[in-house]
């Protein structure tokens, strides 16, 4: 399982899922993702949720086959 936050790297610094890396939605929104097999197991986080919502939706148009939406960062901390 791999987790990515999607938060900003200000964000991120300021606390972050011990285990999780940072890619910034802004990037997807750019048509840049995560250099990851797509059918790596992949949970996204954010904030409050809205953030990995939509970059779920982005990695499911990229191809990405096994995306699940994390949520809030509280949901992991």
């Amino acid at each position: 399982m791999i987790y990515i936050d999607v938060r900003t790297k200000e964000e991120y610094d300021a606390g972050h899922k011990e285990d999780a890396t940072l890619f910034d939605i802004m990037d997807m929104m750019q048509g840049k993702f995560p250099e990851l097999d797509k059918n790596e197991e992949i949970t996204l986080y954010c904030e409050s949720g809205n953030r990995s919502m939509m970059a779920k939706t982005l990695m499911d148009q990229a191809g990405f086959t096994n995306i699940t939406d994390g949520g809030s960062i509280n949901n992991f901390l």
